[in-house]
């Protein structure tokens, strides 16, 4: 690179690909005042190719972007080494990872050389500590395990899931019959499990309904309008042909733990050779809050497997279904955060103890009027004038709180949850 290139850390509001460098299975959440993207590579690495760290542990690990707009993207450096993580030392592969919050802490979730590690943090840009000391899914059976991903429902209960496929395809001596998508209930802690293993979608033997289904990784969740949505990506994300290749199909229910139906017009997002986007896939979503507008992170390449990250909008039709999901150059568009909340304690909190809500606005915006709400309920507002809320005898259970306010240019906006636990 020459020495007036400039700085991958610096570059701001170029459209898609979002993030400059290599980055690939990116997750995406709003914490507080910022977007971010965690994602395999993304800073972590001198070269394209290099997340196959060494004996030492050197060289893999994890690093994370955050964007206050959606569009402008900075770098925050390594979040979590391997170096440090003692069981995963010797490992050769970090890649997949993904992130929760609950109670003002954030939990970072990761594969290593097919298995899967939890770490925690006071900060969403670390640094993460490993949470076990061991994994909280191991290799087993001739199984590995890969792509873990979290879903924090509105009654308080957390669900983890992840790809299973037998260890001899990975090494290229089988064929993924049998590869299955598991789930299980995620404890308050958020590193230890509630709920048995539950193998929710098996390929190649789920009936007529899901006859030749590829194999399924790269899960994501979310709830739209009381409906479960369970999208995936099937294929190679290294394959240059478009029949083989990553591309993202979803399937709907009632329930997080299933039964799942297939939607009828998949696959919803798939390559766009006229731009050279290529096997899109291993996807996470972005709500704004307080609308109806999503947002699809996924990675694509080339067709030289050299993935980076591209963000476009995700539409909904009015029964529901996922509309296309067009890849663009062009990118989001601006999508500044106008207020956050935040709790200096950290949870879980007592009932009878007083719960300080702080209230910012990050733009510097004015408003009218604050309310702060526990689900759809009202919990209080904030004084004029005032920068907090003392929450005095909240209920005991579990509460996802948000604010929203009007501001002074009549514009309504709500900041993103804190999913609090209250005994």
């Amino acid at each position: 690179m020459s020495s007036s290139a400039p700085n991958p850390q610096e570059l701001e509001g170029i459209g898609n690909p979002v993030i400059p460098i290599y980055a690939a299975d990116p997750h995406a959440e709003l914490f507080g005042e910022r977007y971010y993207i965690y994602a395999t590579n993304a800073g972590m690495y001198t070269s394209s190719t290099a997340f196959h760290g060494n004996a030492a542990g050197e060289g893999h690990g994890f690093a994370v972007w955050s964007s206050s707009d959606l569009r402008n993207w900075k770098s925050e450096g390594p979040i979590l080494r391997f170096v440090d993580v003692s069981w995963a030392r010797e490992l050769g592969d970090a890649w997949a990872p993904c992130a929760a919050e609950r109670n003002g802490r954030y939990y970072f979730y990761f594969c290593a050389q097919s298995r899967m590690g939890v770490a925690v943090s006071d900060s969403p840009t670390g640094p993460f500590r490993d949470a076990l000391g061991k994994p909280i899914v191991e290799f087993r059976d001739d199984m590995s395990a890969i792509d873990p991903m979290v879903f924090v429902d509105d009654d308080g209960k957390a669900y983890f899931y992840w790809g299973a496929v037998p260890g001899s395809w990975l090494e290229g001596r089988g064929f993924p019959i049998g590869m299955h998508l598991s789930v299980c209930e995620l404890s308050d802690d958020m590193v230890s499990f509630a709920s048995e293993e539950i193998p929710t979608i098996t390929t190649y033997k789920s009936g007529e309904r899901w006859a030749g289904l590829d194999h399924i990784e790269a899960s994501h969740v979310f709830k739209r309008n009381g409906t479960y949505y369970l999208m995936w990506s099937p294929g190679d994300f290294a394959s240059n042909d478009d029949k083989h290749s990553y591309r993202v199909h979803y399937a709907t229910s009632t329930s997080p733990l299933g039964p799942w139906e297939l939607a009828p017009n998949n696959p919803v997002l798939t390559s766009r050779r006229d731009i050279e986007v290529v096997g899109p896939g291993h996807h996470s979503t972005i709500q704004i809050p307080g609308t109806d507008e999503w947002y699809c992170v996924y990675h694509c390449h080339k067709g030289d497997v050299d993935r980076r990250v591209f963000i476009d909008r995700m539409i909904f039709a009015a029964d529901g279904t996922i509309e296309s999901i067009i890849p663009t150059l062009e990118g989001p568009p601006l999508r500044p955060i106008e207020i956050a909340i935040s709790i200096d304690d950290k949870g879980p909190y007592l009932s009878e103890s007083d719960i300080v809500i702080g209230v910012t606005f990050p733009n510097g915006a004015k408003a009218h009027s604050i309310e702060l709400f526990s689900g759809a309920t009202k919990i209080g507002e904030v004084a004029a004038g005032e920068t907090s809320f003392v929450w005095s005898g909240a209920p005991v259970g579990f509460h996802k709180l948000a604010a929203r306010a009007t501001l002074e240019s009549g514009q309504s906006v709500t900041s993103s949850v804190l999913n609090t636990d209250v005994m």
